[in-house]
């Protein structure tokens, strides 16, 4: 006697069922094709040929092995096949992906009783007769067909090479058997995942590691309850397969109230994420909302005190550009929480002039020491305004330490070094340059080649030497920056 194969997962996303998924997405692809054209006319060439090189082999097989089929037991053969169908008939779709069925068990039990001969003969026509009721498409029962061919035929082979089959069942039955559906599994499933692979451009690897690759265990259970199976009928006969019938349909029974459960929870917790995933755009949304809400409030507060200083119009803005420059050279994330206080920072710095008198703050000629005292004091009170606001109180920090210098010579607390925030040494740097490189009643502005050697020669003492070095990196784009902000300002004011 020769031997048949054996059919776990209908092509378990993997026989027909996989060329099913693989093959729309193509006819998704090609929308314009009109209804009446036949689908198959949307394969590809590679695919074609590769389902026609699996069906030739599996016919060959088929024309090699089903020739020495015994007549002797031909009853139990026929109701094996009955009982493939019938396996197959009544399979699990698992979570709408993978077909599984109990079929593996009766064909594995043709393949150990009637070997290769009966699983040529079995294997083709369980898949006609289980989706004979099905809309499957021709290419599609052909490469399962094909592919089922094969493996059974494979696994009954491999069954039967160590195996004195008139010897009688022996302890070597077992492994024997376990290879042999080991084999059916390495011979169908890689033969699935080349078509699927071939039609969805997605490597034959992560195809198998998604869909296939948890089956194995359950082709090794139905093994060895194809053993059983074959076993209990070459010691009952017929009766022994009826007997039988009863372990994998309870198998099934159980199986399926599982996945039903196991389902529905997924489908509800699938439900509960969609319902989160929309709350969490929402709040992205409120939350984008609220932040260009802050950020034009404090653009408006900004552009009120300059109007106020008329001295410095536009000032606070390009020194916040100059700053933002400077923080991203320096490696500074953009859109990260220390990125934005610096931002507000630099865009606020100033806030504490309000509480400055407007004679001192537009006094033309140079202050006196009272009165520069006064207004060494709008730091302080700049970083009181805001250092109870939660979203910007580390601006407030910034603020506060605007004024200090790298060498500890600075006001309002005299910090050095990295005392100071680096938001706060940057700042420093940027409003210098702005500064000197704009006009004032007592002074011509200076060119920015000045203000950058007069910065440089001021480095590790005002200046943090680090950000000056940042800040000769992004020269050229600083200087870019100020002379369209200024050109700006003078098309306005005209």
């Amino acid at each position: 006697m020769t031997k048949g194969k054996s059919r776990v997962p209908k092509f378990l996303t993997s026989g027909p069922a996989e060329v099913v998924r693989a093959i729309p997405r193509i006819e998704e692809a090609q929308a314009q094709a009109t209804a009446s054209e036949d689908p198959a006319d949307h394969l590809t060439i590679r695919t074609s040929l590769y389902i026609a090189l699996v069906v030739l082999a599996a016919g060959l097989c088929v024309g090699l092995f089903a020739p020495d089929i015994s007549r002797v037991g031909w009853q139990g053969f026929v109701l094996l096949i009955f009982l493939a169908v019938a396996f197959e008939r009544v399979g699990l779709k698992i979570y709408g992906e993978t077909y599984i069925s109990a079929g593996v068990v009766a064909l594995l039990a043709i393949s150990i009783v009637y070997g290769a001969a009966g699983a040529a003969i079995a294997a083709p026509l369980v898949v006609v007769a289980a989706d004979v009721l099905t809309r499957s498409r021709w290419h599609i029962r052909l490469f399962d067909m094909g592919s089922y061919t094969l493996a059974n035929i494979s696994a009954a082979l491999v069954f039967h090479a160590p195996i004195d089959f008139d010897a009688g069942v022996t302890g070597w039955w077992v492994p024997a058997a376990l290879v042999a559906i080991a084999v059916n599994y390495g011979v169908n499933i890689p033969l699935v995942g080349v078509a699927v692979s071939l039609e969805s451009g997605e490597r034959w690897l992560a195809v198998w590691r998604e869909k296939h690759q948890w089956l194995f265990p359950y082709y090794l259970v139905f093994g060895l309850l194809g053993v059983a199976l074959a076993t209990a009928y070459l010691a009952l006969g017929v009766p022994g397969i009826f007997a039988f019938v009863a372990p994998p349909l309870m198998m099934r029974f159980a199986l399926h109230q599982y996945v039903t459960k196991t389902e529905q929870t997924v489908l509800e917790l699938k439900q509960k994420n969609a319902e989160l995933n929309a709350a969490n755009r929402d709040i992205i949304q409120k939350t984008r909302e609220t932040t260009e809400t802050y950020n034009g409030t404090l653009e408006a507060l900004v552009l009120a005190l300059d109007a106020r200083d008329r001295e410095t119009k536009g000032h606070s803005l390009r020194v916040t550009q100059y700053a933002m420059t400077i923080a991203r050279q320096m490696g500074v994330r953009e859109g990260s929480p220390e990125w934005v206080d610096m931002q507000r920072g630099a865009l606020l710095h100033d806030v504490g002039k309000i509480g400055v008198p407007d004679y001192i703050l537009h006094k033309p000629g140079p202050l006196t020491p009272e009165e520069w005292d006064e207004m060494k004091r709008h730091p302080h009170i700049g970083h009181g305004m805001l250092k109870e606001i939660s979203f910007l109180s580390g601006a407030a920090e910034i603020i506060h330490q605007h004024h200090e210098r790298f060498d500890g010579k600075g006001y309002p607390r005299g910090l050095a070094g990295e005392e100071i925030p680096l938001g706060s040494r940057i700042f420093s740097a940027c409003d210098a340059f702005d500064a000197m490189t704009s006009d004032r009643p007592y002074r011509k502005a200076l060119s920015s080649d000045e203000a950058r050697e007069e910065i440089l020669s001021n480095s590790g003492t005002q200046f943090d030497p680090e950000v000056v070095q940042a800040f000769l990196l992004v020269f050229d784009e600083l200087v870019e920056m100020a002379k369209v902000a200024h050109e700006e300002e003078h098309a306005q004011a005209a």
